[in-house]
């Protein structure tokens, strides 16, 4: 390696030419001495010859050197009187000429010194002795030049020897003697011509030879001269071949310094020779390797003026060739590469060498770094690598978590890096002291932890109706994983991180690291953003980690004390500032929000310790304008602040300060009245404060229409839920009815500009309008709850509310183009929320807002253009407006019998499920839309074509609904579902019409099991009739479903508090993990399963259930009317469920209790729906095969079937459908060996006769078995006597029919068939043989086989039969 250290000057400023006077001077002494001084090699002394006790350091030097004196004094100038005395030559210049290290490499490049030599003294040796007054010798140099010059040419010729290494005259016919004699000769003559020639025409000659001989020959020429022989090791002669090359170095190294190598001695000048021999013949093997000369081969040429660079290190200068170019072909399955701005590679792409993507890798010709080269580069020991590998980590896993990658890579990649130790790496680095290291791994962190979508799509979202609300961002956990929280201490640090990397990140200490980075490294501007928004995802994980940062010692007062201050320097241009430190940062008061939805301990904490409302009131006091900040930054700030004090009102805190603040709210309304407008005021920084200021309006108001409620509860000592006695809030209604008429200015005004606006509709601010009659909604919820509340007052404003804002906006271009977008915005419509290839890993879950644009985006309702914000406003404010007044009916009816709304819904509920948290504003949405039609419906009979439709959106609606709406369950079936004016069916002569369907469709069946099931109906009530008693038993189901979701009860409450806006009530804004919808696809059967699960839970613990209570059997009964009126009537409703799911979960009824079915009404019902499934369509849907959803194992469910028509079955016939239904041809064979090796004690009891099948004969009949092990147990249960026609009539048909046309059919296996019907022929029930002998075909009309016999035996079976006899 090249020496990049050069001479270094005097630290004390010694003049440069003194510097070399001293240096002459101290050489001249030290060559004094070591003549003087030197020890021939027979005397040195060795370390044994040295007596350690007879020798003290300390004394020899006590003697020698006395006292400083003493060696000043002994200094003596030597006697410069007889020596000329020569001027130094006169230069134009100060100083003597510098020489360059050029000059003084090309000068002594051929020198080989013994020992290495500063570049001082190298520099110095070059300089001209004129230069410092003494005598030129050069003409004495080039003399003795001459000489050596002479006697290096006399040794290059005697270096060849007495006698040839190559030439041994084998070949010759003479004697020994001769032939050395010969061989001398021809040496001599060889050398002599050699030495007539100079080196140049050696060099020639030598090269022709190398490009005319053949490489094999030349080598093994060369391998004998390596042969050593005793000559050669005591002469030390060197090879012809490599005498040419290597004397050129010798004799320029003799000329640039003779002295020097005169002064070698013997042994040191033949191990010279030697390494020349052995570099020169390795040389000479690389030529011969590649057929190149040695110099094209090296891809650059090496100067002999560069530093310690004489050496050539072939290996190292492969890596400086060019590189092959890559090799085109398909990149499946390949190793991904990426570059240094993360973005995924083309491995068949030739690129540039100067941009750094190619290295000493496994595959050096194709650019770009795999994921384990960077994880090993960030394992270094040079911080700069490390930076660089973290750097490149980080915005791969950004790439990745905005989903750039998800066609181009097999999987995901986000799940693999955290797999590979990806959060290991980055807290590590996070330990550093180096600033660029610690930088860089937050960075990365950040790039890890968060999705910049997520929190852009919930600051937008946060003025919309509840949406200050935001799920928990952990891990899902299942049930069995509830209550582990004790078993994850025992987990490793790598264990906890795989499951849940915010928590195993906490184990590690991560907040404190964070704050010690923020408080004492103080890192630049970006990075100390990317700390407070790493601290707002850790927030985001639970309410624990919430807890986790608010309790970090000193991690909260850092962040208030250096990033919200309540004073600061002046004004700072954004764009130059790098340090934050000291001034306000709006994700600082971010961050409090988020930590105040967390919890309202939390925001009482931060208001109460950390004066929070100071800060909020500093930053909104003044217009932002005023606050010496950067424009942008000081709205950003203003913003925030409002909302964390509107975060901080919904539980009722923080109110004394909007009491202060009251005149500053008010003249900023009329400021934004006078200034704001609705039209291009999209991207206008006070548009969004005055959004954030109407959201803080409606969150105190909510808490003054509290505040008489909590005064008579706290004045007469009532209780409500698990708040007792709470104090009334600070403020009442008197301190926000003010507000209203203000806020109805700006709604009227910026109402009229978005229906006047003739432009884009785009241009129209739709969340500032929507953000004002968001308030109105709220304001007039709270309304009609307050004692002092005037209803004529309010019946007049809200006509004149109608009459001038939602009238002239419902009919207006503006709004019927919002309503048209709906389903153009709606994910579930444009089915984006259906999920795909998952991009985030379980450990370390999101939201799905990922920027590259594809059709996998579940937020396109909360997008910046979305429609629903806006609808949702409007629907909210109409339906609390009929609410109050039920006379705005008929101006409100073309909200539910809009051409577009009608659309919507109908495409909306035929659409796929799907599950995504940004769907419940889609949701919201259509709850109030039904809820108005609700409210409409019984008044105006132009709603009523729509029930249906409205009806179906609405229980689709209930399956659909995520965590944290289980208020809008239990109200929606208290309200819509069960509500008998949905049911128009039952009042337009359905049921009627469903018994002559049934009578039509009988009679023009020819198959005689339908006749019979007619006489089956006759004697039991028809589907009609069931149709009309469960239509009028509707309450009581209602009621039915209301018990069995109990469970949602704590959950319920909770969001009952959130959506009608209690703050007394509310504990938390954050739901619970969004995974999915609250009801299972199949919440009809929700009872039936609940009540199977029961009974099997205590039969486990050895209570078996004999008896069931009636509530049971009405539970039972209630939920089978329900599933009945649906298929009937909501078949669209339940085809999300396959006809097995179904059946399966019927089958439950029969597995609960034991006389649970034999109830007259369940009997009924479930013979009902038996009927209704094995229809023609759904019977060929009907697969046992396939896995069903919500059963584990359909094999296990059926052998529990089995087992309780053993037990508790008495023969019954319904009992026996359902048995038979797994047993058709085409579910395989598994069934029906269960039932024929575990269970055939059923054949004892299964009097079902053909005229009871529900299923036609056909479908147990064809195709013809082959399974040769169960045709073998069917005939052995039939010899056996297990099976007979008076006790299973069907299975005795069943298994006749197939062992009868496997015997004789001619594709059956002789062997197997033969054995068969020996065993058949040996049978002694003659009966039995006559039957499988004459078998001719099935005739469920010939009683009581069900089929025909032929007469007598045909010809071809009697000859088998006759050739089975023989054998």
């Amino acid at each position: 390696m090249m020496n990049s250290r050069g001479p270094s000057m005097d630290p004390w400023g010694t003049p440069y030419f003194t510097l070399l006077y001293l240096a002459i001077y101290y050489q001249n002494i030290m060559l004094t001495n070591k003549n003087s001084n030197h020890i021939p090699n027979d005397t040195q002394v060795t370390f044994q010859d040295v007596q350690e006790e007879e020798f003290d350091a300390e004394e020899e030097m006590e003697t020698h050197d006395t006292h400083v004196t003493k060696v000043l004094t002994e200094i003596v100038e030597r006697d410069t009187s007889g020596q000329a005395v020569r001027q130094p030559c006169t230069t134009g210049v100060a100083f003597p000429r510098v020489l360059h290290r050029q000059q003084a490499t090309a000068a002594i490049q051929n020198e080989k010194p013994t020992k290495p030599v500063s570049l001082f003294a190298q520099q110095f040796s070059a300089m001209s002795p004129t230069l410092f007054g003494l005598p030129d010798q050069s003409q004495e140099t080039a003399t003795e030049n001459m000489e050596t010059d002479q006697g290096n040419t006399q040794a290059m010729v005697s270096g060849f020897g007495d006698s040839s290494s190559i030439v041994e005259g084998s070949g010759l016919a003479h004697n020994d003697t001769a032939v050395q004699t010969e061989v001398h000769q021809i040496h001599q003559e060889n050398v002599a011509r050699l030495s007539t020639m100079t080196e140049e025409q050696i060099q020639q000659e030598r090269d022709k030879l190398m490009q005319t001989l053949d490489p094999s020959l030349i080598q093994f020429l060369a391998s004998k001269k390596k042969q050593p022989t005793a000559k050669t090791q005591h002469t030390g002669d060197v090879s012809p071949l490599t005498a040419a090359g290597g004397t050129t170095d010798k004799t320029q190294g003799s000329a640039a310094g003779g002295s020097a190598v005169s002064s070698l001695t013997e042994e040191d000048r033949l191990r010279s020779l030697v390494s020349e021999q052995d570099n020169s013949e390795d040389v000479l093997l690389a030529e011969m390797d590649t057929g190149v000369p040695l110099q094209e081969q090296v891809p650059i040429q090496s100067s002999k003026d560069w530093l310690n660079m004489d050496v050539v290190e072939h290996e190292k200068l492969e890596w400086m060739k060019d590189l092959p170019a890559p090799k085109p072909g398909d990149n499946k399955g390949k190793v991904a590469r990426f570059d240094l701005e993360g973005q995924l590679m083309c491995r068949d792409k030739d690129f540039p060498t100067h941009l750094g993507l190619h290295h000493h890798g496994d595959e050096p010709e194709v650019a770009g770094y795999t994921l384990e080269e960077l994880f090993m580069l960030s394992r270094s020991r040079f911080p700069q690598q490390r930076v660089l590998a973290l750097q490149v980590l980080a915005k791969i896993v950004a790439r990745a978590r905005n989903g750039e990658f998800t066609v181009a890579l097999s999987g995901p990649l986000l799940p693999m890096m955290l797999e590979s130790g990806m959060v290991f790496i980055v807290r590590f680095s996070l330990d550093e002291n180096t600033p660029s290291l610690v930088a860089t791994a937050v960075e990365a962190l950040h790039s890890l932890l968060v999705l910049p979508g997520d929190e852009l799509c919930a600051d937008h979202v946060y003025s919309w109706y509840r949406g200050n609300e935001f799920p928990v961002l952990c891990p899902e956990r299942g049930p069995e994983e509830e209550g582990e929280e004790e078993k994850s201490r025992d987990k490793t640090d790598q264990e906890l991180a795989k499951e849940d990397v915010i928590k195993g990140l906490l184990r590690m200490t991560l907040l404190s690291r964070l704050r010690y980075i923020l408080g004492v490294l103080r890192p630049d501007g970006p990075a100390v953003i990317h700390i407070v928004e790493i601290l707002i995802r850790v927030a985001r994980h639970s309410l624990q980690a919430a807890y986790q940062v608010l309790r970090c010692p000193h991690l909260i007062e850092t962040v208030f004390t250096e990033l919200l201050p309540l004073s600061w320097a002046d004004k700072v241009c954004s764009a130059e500032k790098s340090e934050v430190h000291g001034r306000p940062l709006p994700q600082a008061m971010k961050l409090m929000r988020v930590l105040c939805t967390a919890g309202r301990n939390i925001a009482a904490i931060l208001i109460s310790k950390h004066s929070l409302m100071e800060r909020i009131m500093r930053y909104t006091a003044e217009h932002p304008s005023d606050l010496e900040l950067d424009q942008l930054e000081a709205f950003n700030l203003a913003v925030e602040s409002l909302r964390t004090w509107a975060t901080c009102a919904i539980y009722g805190l923080g109110c004394e300060a909007f009491r202060e603040l009251y005149p500053v709210v008010m003249q900023t309304l009329q400021r934004l009245f006078g200034t704001l407008s609705a039209v291009g005021s999209q991207a206008d920084p006070q548009a969004f404060q005055a959004v954030a200021l109407f959201s803080l309006t409606e969150a105190t108001t909510h808490t003054a229409g509290v505040a008489a409620e909590l005064a008579r509860l706290a004045n007469g000592g009532g209780r409500e839920g698990n708040h007792d006695n709470l104090p009334a809030p600070p403020i009442n209604w008197s301190h926000v009815s003010g507000l209203l008429p203000a806020v109805q200015l700006c709604v009227k005004k910026w109402v009229t500009q978005a229906v006047s606006h003739t432009g884009q509709p785009q241009e129209v601010n739709s969340a500032l309008v929507a953000s004002c009659l968001h308030y109105m909604a709220s304001y007039l919820s709270k309304l009609v709850l307050q004692p002092s509340q005037d209803t004529v007052g309010t019946l007049q404003y809200l006509e004149e509310l109608m009459s001038q804002v939602l009238l002239p906006l419902i009919n207006s271009d503006y709004f019927t183009l919002q309503l048209q977008k709906i389903s153009t915005f709606s994910p579930t419509c444009q089915q984006c929320g259906t999920p795909g290839p998952r991009q985030d890993s379980p450990a370390l879950p999101d939201l799905g807002c990922r920027k590259v644009v594809s059709r996998q985006q579940p937020w396109l309702c909360v997008h910046e253009h979305s429609p629903y914000n806006m609808v949702t406003a409007v629907y909210r404010l109409a339906v609390q407006a009929i609410s109050i007044h039920k006379g705005l009916s008929n101006k409100l009816s073309s909200l539910v019998i809009h051409q577009h709304v009608v659309a919507f819904l109908s495409s909306w509920q035929s659409a796929p499920d799907s599950a995504s948290y940004w769907l419940r504003f889609e949701h919201h949405l259509l709850y109030h839309i039904i809820k108005l039609f609700t409210q409409l419906v019984p008044s105006l009979p132009s709603c009523h074509p729509h029930t249906p439709l409205y009806h179906r959106t609405a229980l689709t609606l209930l399956r659909r609904l995520l965590p944290g709406d289980e208020h809008y369950i239990h109200d929606l079936m208290s309200t819509v579902i069960f509500q008998p004016d949905f049911f128009l069916e039952s009042r337009l002569g359905d049921p009627e019409a469903a018994d002559l369907s049934d009578l039509l469709q009988l009679s023009a069946d020819a198959v005689p099991t339908r006749i019979s099931s007619a006489a089956q109906l006759s004697s039991h009530p028809s589907r009609g009739t069931l149709l009309q008693e469960a239509y009028t038993r509707l309450p009581g189901i209602r009621a039915t479903y209301i018990q069995v979701l109990q469970g949602f009860k704590l959950d319920a409450d909770k969001s009952r508090s959130r959506a009608m806006q209690r703050p007394h009530q509310i504990q938390s804004l954050l739901l619970p993990v969004c995974s999915g919808p609250l009801l299972p696809t199949d919440w009809v059967f929700l009872p039936l399963v609940q009540l199977h699960s029961l009974a099997n839970s205590l039969e486990s613990r050895g209570y078996p259930v004999e008896s069931l209570p009636a509530d049971v059997v009405t539970t039972v009964t209630n939920s089978l009317r329900l599933i009945l009126m649906l298929e009937m009537w909501r078949t669209e409703t339940l085809t999300c469920l396959t006809p097995a799911a179904k059946l399966t979960r019927l089958m439950c009824v029969f597995l609960t209790g034991s006389e649970l079915f034999l109830d007259g009404s369940v009997h009924h019902l479930l013979s009902s729906l038996l009927r209704h499934y094995t229809q023609p369509g759904l019977l060929a849907t009907l697969d046992f095969n396939t896995p069903i959803p919500g059963i584990t194992s359909f094999y296990d469910l059926y052998k529990s079937l089995l087992g309780q028509y053993e037990a508790t079955s008495f023969g019954d016939s319904l009992f026996a459908s359902f048995v038979l239904l797994p047993l058709q041809q085409k579910f395989g064979v598994g069934f029906k060996k269960l039932l024929l090796s575990e269970h055939d004690a059923v054949f004892r009891t299964f009097p079902l006769q053909f005229q009871e099948l529900v299923v036609p004969v056909e479908n147990y009949l064809e195709p013809q078995e082959t399974d040769q092990e169960l045709l073998q147990m069917y005939l052995g249960v039939l010899l056996t006597g297990v099976v007979r026609q008076q006790w299973a009539p069907i299975f005795y048909l069943i298994m006749i029919k197939h062992i009868t046309g496997y015997i004789f059919a001619h594709h059956s296996p002789q062997d197997t068939a033969r054995s068969l019907l020996r065993q058949v022929m040996s049978s002694r029930n003659e009966t039995l043989r006559q039957h499988i002998l004459h078998y001719h075909k099935v005739n469920l009309d010939a009683r009581p086989l069900g089929f025909d016999l032929y007469p007598q035996l045909l010809p071809d079976r009697l000859q088998l039969v006759q050739d089975v006899g023989h054998m």
